[in-house]
């Protein structure tokens, strides 16, 4: 799907600070302001686990994809039911050596939208232990919510310095939103 966009649109995408990235498998947390992010995560982390939500097996293609893959599909109207699952599916995903994906703010947002994270990544920083990996995309700028904003162009993946567990977990929400609101912002 990548090298199609490559050749075909001209989208392709280049990695800043990967070197940042943990060796030991942790949670990443990324914004999300298009579908590209989503295909881009299996081939930047082909072992990742993508929290995703159930509306996406819908999908054709997409939605058969993710029920044979091995990623962590919630709920969401389930509430705290949902929170559950992903606490126990992200634990042993990290006990199997996989880093766990979640787009913190829940859904695709726009390109300048600010970074707001639900309540999900607080759990999981809270109850699982492990650095958070802080990643920036602006892929809204080429492949963004709508169908006009759809062209060729570089996307930056950043990666940002790791956060060690162990914060309140409302202090980390609080510094990564930040962090990743500055990326963005020098990003764009």
């Amino acid at each position: 799907m990548l090298f199609g966009l490559k050749h075909v649109v001209g989208l392709d995408y280049v990695e800043v600070g990967r070197e940042l990235i943990p060796a030991e498998p942790c949670l990443i947390v990324c914004n999300h302001q298009s579908t590209w992010e989503t295909l881009a995560f299996l081939v930047l982390f082909p072992d990742v686990a993508i929290v995703a939500k159930q509306e996406l097996l819908r999908i054709p293609i997409i939605g058969w994809y993710l029920r044979k893959s091995p990623m962590i599909i919630i709920d969401r109207e389930s509430g705290s039911k949902a929170l559950k699952s992903m606490l126990k599916e992200s634990r042993e995903a990290l006990a199997s050596g996989r880093s766990v994906l979640i787009f913190p703010e829940g859904s695709r947002m726009k390109e300048l939208e600010p970074i707001k994270f639900k309540r999900g990544v607080e759990l999981l920083y809270a109850k699982l232990g492990t650095p958070v990996l802080p990643v920036l995309v602006n892929s809204g700028k080429f492949w963004g919510l709508g169908g006009s904003c759809k062209r060729g162009g570089t996307i930056t993946v950043s990666y940002l310095a790791p956060i060690p567990a162990g914060m309140p977990a409302e202090s980390f929400v609080r510094k990564t939103e930040s962090l990743m609101e500055a990326e963005r912002s020098r990003l764009s």
